[in-house]
């Protein structure tokens, strides 16, 4: 089957922007679409819209403009397993407890019993697409449940017009009528930062590197901290490449007429860290960078131009969405519905490494909580629980620790020693997938 949508150049861009400006916002008169977007290592101040200074997202900063865009939204983890199981569950991870790792062959994954994002879609009458693009989202893990297409990729990066391709494919009209909710998986900003021309230079045009990734020696100790800027570029490049497919994508959407009945989400399941704390990649701390991710919502229901202050969390995508599309439900949630009166009370969101990496082997990170703008961390080191504060008001880098009453201490211990709803679930991890998790830098 031909698509015309099929590949589109930087020269129309400009073009394509205006037509994603046309994205209705207006009530529902019928079961709406659901597109949610999912862009992996997308840290929210590296997007034109959340203020940063390099044009990395025109498309996503246009399609902020048509809906409401939030600019406090926090992960529930720094790494993919257990952040994309919070926002499929509607869970913090010490209630779902996917990501606990047993030595290095074992790891808990989304558990059987956990009602998740699609099976809800699924089981209300719509056709379900799942695009996954990292072996953590496999059916290994437990996440092709719901899903009428699924496919996963275990190392997806590059693979963002492959994306866009497969979903015009499957949602082509005139193949089912249908009301389609559909999860598109981009791992292409993920490390190793490769992107095609004309991104891989189109914010370091005089550089001559050719690194991709960090390198790291046997010491865990960084080889080439100079090279800072020109990680940072070629990261940028990547952001920039996934918004150029998602030109493509809002164009078929438009001229296909879905658009003034399609919700769509955009969300990250972490950050990335560039030497902002000492350290690189994703995994192993708790500071903003890697905890602060994009969160904009946009289609029938939806607000029209709203930024709005408040805190948000991964686990209250799916609660929104269910009441976004009218959908009964009686399982209890962590999160909450972003459009109720709940969204403007105060509240605190806790997040946690659960398994983490090597690089401080002697600095284990175990929980975060964010409350207004306040945020403490808990770590362990040398075997001694540690407490920090930061107010994110007048320290948003995190820089200036401020020591923390007893009552806090006591806030934290209780979000550290909670146990489990139910007894984890673990999957036996092969060789070869043990593999590609190290040529990932989960292991």
């Amino acid at each position: 089957m031909g698509i015309n949508c099929r590949r589109m150049s930087i020269a129309v861009l400009t073009g394509v922007l205006l037509l994603i400006s046309s994205f209705s916002c207006g009530k529902k008169t019928e079961t709406p679409n659901v597109l949610f977007i999912i862009i992996d290592t997308l840290r929210a101040d590296h997007l034109s819209c959340y203020g940063y200074g390099r044009e990395t997202s025109p498309t996503i900063d246009s399609l902020a403009a048509t809906g409401v865009r939030w600019e406090n939204c926090q992960a529930q983890a720094p790494w993919t397993l257990p952040a994309t199981t919070s926002i499929f569950s509607g869970l913090s991870t010490a209630h779902h407890g996917a990501g606990r790792r047993i030595g290095i062959s074992y790891d808990y994954i989304l558990h059987p019993e956990i009602p998740v994002l699609p099976v809800f879609f699924k089981e209300a009458g719509y056709r379900t697409c799942g695009i996954f693009n990292v072996v953590l989202l496999s059916e290994s893990y437990g996440f092709d449940k719901g899903f009428d297409h699924y496919s996963c990729e275990a190392d997806g990066n590059g693979r963002a017009a492959l994306i866009v391709d497969e979903f015009l494919d499957w949602v082509y009209p005139g193949k089912d009528e249908t009301s389609f909710f559909a999860v598109l998986h981009f791992f292409d900003v993920h490390s190793p930062y490769d992107p095609p021309g004309p991104f891989n230079d189109m914010f370091l045009p005089e550089d001559t590197l050719t690194e991709t990734r960090w390198e790291i020696n046997e010491e865990m100790e960084l080889v080439n901290p100079e090279h800072l800027e020109h990680f940072i570029a070629k990261y940028d490049g990547e952001i920039a490449r996934v918004d150029s497919e998602l030109s493509r994508l809002f164009s078929c959407i438009r001229k296909w007429e879905l658009d003034s009945n399609t919700i769509i989400v955009i969300a990250a399941d972490h950050g990335e860290e560039f030497l902002d704390h000492g350290w690189i990649g994703h995994g192993d701390q708790l500071y903003q960078e890697l905890l602060h991710v994009p969160l904009i919502m946009t289609g029938p229901g939806i607000p029209s131009g709203e930024v709005r202050s408040e805190n948000a969390a991964q686990y209250d995508i799916l609660p929104t969405l269910l009441s976004l599309c009218m959908m009964d439900d009686t399982v209890s949630f962590d999160g909450i519905d972003l459009f109720s009166e709940d969204a403007g009370m105060a509240r605190s969101i806790p997040s946690s490494c659960l398994s983490y990496m090597t690089s401080a082997p002697h600095t284990i990170p175990l929980v975060s909580v964010l409350c207004n703008r306040e945020k403490y961390i808990a770590v362990r080191t040398d075997g001694r629980l540690e407490y920090s504060m930061f107010d994110l008001y007048t320290d948003p880098e995190e820089t200036a620790p401020i020591s923390v009453d007893s009552i806090t201490i006591d806030l934290l211990d209780d979000y550290i020693v909670t146990p489990l709803r139910r007894d984890p679930s673990e999957v036996y991890l092969d060789d070869e997938t043990i593999m590609e998790l190290q040529d990932l830098g989960y292991i």
